[in-house]
């Protein structure tokens, strides 16, 4: 009797350890992130230097602007995941 076929209920300790993982995702992202844009602002072009193509700080700084920004979308993404489980 109890559940109906088409009652499908998430484990609440599921649903706790989603709700964790978000807020990480997304928090860990946003520091990742401006760590990413202080290095960038800070790079050796930014202080006038010149050269061709990109330091290894700059390159450094990109991947942790992606990184970071892939993150804080992977959050935002299972905060609506969760808003649609019951």
């Amino acid at each position: 009797m109890g559940e109906e076929a088409g009652d499908k209920r998430v484990n609440p300790k599921t649903l706790l350890w989603v709700e964790r993982l978000v807020w990480i995702f997304i928090y860990a992202g946003l520091l990742v992130f401006v760590l990413g844009l202080a290095l960038l602002q800070f790079g050796p072009h930014s202080l006038g230097g010149k050269g061709e193509g990109m330091t290894d700080a700059e390159v450094l700084a990109y991947l942790l602007l992606g990184k970071g920004a892939l993150a804080v979308a992977a959050g935002v993404l299972m905060i609506w995941l969760r808003s649609r489980w019951k």
